[in-house]
């Protein structure tokens, strides 16, 4: 997911060992799948409810492993709730597990490897999140394990076995696990990252590709997910054995600003507008706006418009779908 930078603010269809066995919504509507991320929080509730079933699934931000590696932490409150309002609404709840350190602020590459790098902790956390999932009313569970490293890579796509066993014992063979996958434009790019795609497909039902991040604090001022970048981490899944109708692209509902008094600072879409004021600028080659405002500080947001922009790539590139990051940002635009 998006880095977690205040304020608060994804994956395979089914596999070839899986096919027939899980429940796709959006493949039984024959229409693009949407999928719409959400941290408990003031007002996620009504976000959710106010996407209805034009999001086919919720991917409801979660749990998250604890240090070592070998339990996983109890939910945030309200995980619940918004399981049954996802349910009410339409769409299929999805419970998403995470490597996210609120140490260190970020994804922990440790934490990831003390989970993958041991067999017993694998089952033992695949089993705990099914039966967790199961109690929260939750229909699936997402793998967001990020930041990973290229010793990763045999035990991610061992516990996304273990995982789609438990999920399908415990909530029933009609529910989805799926992945979250950090952005690369080359297939060396995914396996240093942990990812061998050609198995995980084997195990999970869809790939979010995180189409989003490619610059933010960490780096130059700069798109947070170019359109023509977009199209090269798409083609290098494919490279790595990702069918086109299986990927969902990322789809960030937020903005980052560089200098002046808010730094570094993750901004919702109407908070990048009202910041950037007469200097927003949209850009139809990168399919986001951006603004150098008088003191220096530049912004590149992306929004509703950008989310449409987005719809039509996954369109006519004949995607699965699309995932936005996140509603607690920016409500579900219309399409």
């Amino acid at each position: 997911m998006a880095r977690r930078t205040a304020p608060v603010v994804a994956v395979l269809l089914a596999g070839s060992l899986l096919a027939g066995c899980s429940t796709d919504p959006s493949a039984a509507a024959g229409r693009l799948g949407v999928e719409g991320y959400v941290e408990p929080g003031a007002g996620a509730v009504s976000r959710v409810t106010a996407a209805g079933a034009r999001a086919t699934t919720i991917g409801i931000d979660g749990v998250a492993l604890a240090e070592d590696g070998a339990t996983v932490l109890d939910p945030p409150e309200g995980t619940a709730a918004l399981a049954r309002a996802a349910t009410r609404a339409g769409s299929v709840p999805e419970l998403l597990v995470s490597n996210f350190s609120t140490d260190l602020g970020d994804f922990s590459p440790q934490i990831g490897t003390a989970l993958l790098s041991h067999a017993d902790r694998r089952a033992a956390v695949a089993d705990d999140l099914a039966r967790r999932a199961h109690r929260l009313g939750m229909r699936g569970v997402q793998i967001d394990l990020e930041s990973l490293r290229a010793r990763d890579r045999a035990g991610l796509v061992a516990f996304a076995g273990a995982l789609s066993s438990a999920v399908h014992h415990r909530i029933g063979r009609g529910a989805q696990v799926s992945i979250a996958v950090m952005a690369s434009t080359s297939a060396d790019g995914y396996r240093d990252t942990g990812y061998d795609l050609r198995r995980l497909v084997r195990h999970v039902d869809r790939v979010v590709l995180m189409t989003y991040d490619q610059h933010g604090p960490w780096s130059g001022a700069g798109a947070i997910g170019s359109l023509p970048w977009t199209k090269r981490v798409v083609r290098a899944a494919e490279v790595e054995g990702v069918p086109r109708s299986r990927i969902d692209l990322g789809v960030a509902g937020y903005g980052y600003v560089w200098g002046g008094e808010h730094d570094g600072e993750q901004v919702s879409p109407a908070r990048a507008a009202g910041l950037a004021g007469k200097a927003a600028s949209w850009s139809a080659r990168d399919g986001e706006w951006s603004a150098e405002l008088r003191d220096g500080t530049r912004l590149h947001w992306s929004d509703a418009r950008s989310y449409r922009a987005r719809v039509a790539l996954a369109t006519t590139m004949h995607l699965h779908g699309v995932a936005l990051w996140s509603l607690n940002l920016e409500a579900l635009p219309r399409t």
